[in-house]
Formats: structure tokens, sequence, C-alpha cells
């Protein structure tokens, strides 16, 4: 990966800031949640939340939450409702996941440092689920059956909209 935990085309996007947030400070800082921000915007991002869009290789946007912070993924999707049809929740780095505390079912969806999809984990139950994937950078969860309906499939690779 060569720059801490980024994918190589967040490293290479311009800066864009997404959120009402302060500007992050210090080297760690600067290496995950800056360049992050850097590749994608969505509108009515919460305040504080960095969000990040994704386009399929068919076109379709996915609106992707960014969790690069240790609480940031460790909260997950625990104890929300549900997921927009179109966003998900991007855990970078990732490489499992676990089900505890959710309330309903998500597809997993496992990239590499290029946004390259490794493996995908459909309709994970709650409470029930657990899934990993070696060598994965991330795990982009979305709704259950959310990855067939965009077409998602194992080597595809999803770009970030700068």
């Amino acid at each position: 990966m060569g720059n801490g935990t980024l994918p190589r085309q967040a490293r290479t996007a311009p800066p864009a800031e997404t959120s009402d947030a302060p500007r992050a400070t210090g080297e760690a800082a600067r290496a995950t949640g800056e360049t992050l921000r850097a590749t994608g915007e969505a509108p009515q991002a919460e305040r504080g939340k960095t969000m990040r869009l994704l386009r399929t290789a068919r076109g379709d946007v996915i609106r992707a939450e960014v969790a690069d912070s240790f609480l940031r993924r460790f909260r997950g999707l625990m104890l929300r409702r549900a997921l927009p049809a179109d966003g998900g929740l991007l855990l970078a780095p990732c490489a499992s996941i676990h089900m505890c505390f959710m309330r309903f079912a998500i597809d997993a969806v496992y990239l590499d440092d290029d946004c390259r999809i490794l493996k995908i984990a459909p309709h994970l139950l709650p409470w029930l689920g657990l899934s990993c994937c070696r060598g994965a950078w991330g795990c982009l969860e979305l709704p259950a059956g959310a990855a067939a309906r965009l077409g998602l499939a194992v080597g595809e690779r999803l770009s970030a909209d700068a």
C-alpha cells in the first residue's frame, strides 16, 4: 500500500472538504481522514461525517459514509435502524466484521487498496453474521441485496467520484 492505509486512488485525488468539522492536524489525521475526504462528496452529509461517492462499473453511485477512526469503525452500524438504499458504510482499514448489536441484514463487500472487490458476503444476518477476508484494505457495508442489485462482482473496481 505504500502510504499508510489509503487506497491508491484516494492518495491521488484533489483535496476537497466535505464536512463542517475542523480540519484535522497531525500526521495520522492527514494520512487517513484528510485524504479520504478528498475523494468524494455526498449531499447533505451530517456534521462531522465524512462521505465518499463510489461508482460501480455500471455507473451506479453508492454514497458511503467513511469510518476511518477507531471509534467510528468500532461503532459501525451497531444500533442503527437502517441504511439508505443508495448508501453504505466504508470501514477502513478493515478485514473482518461481526453482526453483534445489528438490527438489519447487510451485504459486506471487501476491497483491496485499489478499491477492487476481493469478496462479497451477501445477506449477513443480524446477531449471527461474521465475515472476514484476508488481505482486504476495507469493507463496504451495504443494505442486504444491494450487491446483487448493483451487479457487483469479484474483481470489479469501484471508482471514487472527485
